[in-house]
């Protein structure tokens, strides 16, 4: 039990969890979609995103530096190379821990905002 004056629940405790690649919103949709979809063809994943395709690839290589995704190029039926990126295992279990301390806070936060 708590005692009177006994801040279990300290406001300070609500630090956002910390990943600077994740700071962007466009980073953080893109590692979203891949949770949810493993891999995605650049071209749909850069109309989802409504960016230019110079715009795409300098976040998805940020990501890359970090190894939380990968891109590869492979033959369509037309015989065009299309480009993939898929994320990683070390990227899901990185996004997936984020996501964990994310939600975490969120629900510390609806506690002591008493709804």
């Amino acid at each position: 039990m708590r005692k009177a004056g006994d801040d279990s629940m300290d406001k300070t405790n609500l630090t956002l969890p910390s990943n600077e690649l994740f700071t962007t919103s466009v980073r953080l949709t893109i590692m979203i979609l891949l949770l949810s979809h493993k891999k995605i063809n650049f071209t749909e994943l850069q109309k989802l995103l409504h960016l230019t395709p110079g715009n795409l690839d300098h976040h998805l290589k940020k990501l890359e530096t970090a190894k939380y995704v990968k891109t590869y190029k492979k033959l369509s039926s037309l015989r065009r190379p299309l480009t993939f990126v898929e994320i990683t295992p070390h990227g899901k279990s990185v996004f997936e821990e984020y996501i964990t301390e994310l939600r975490d806070v969120l629900n510390k936060l609806v506690l002591l905002s008493g709804k």
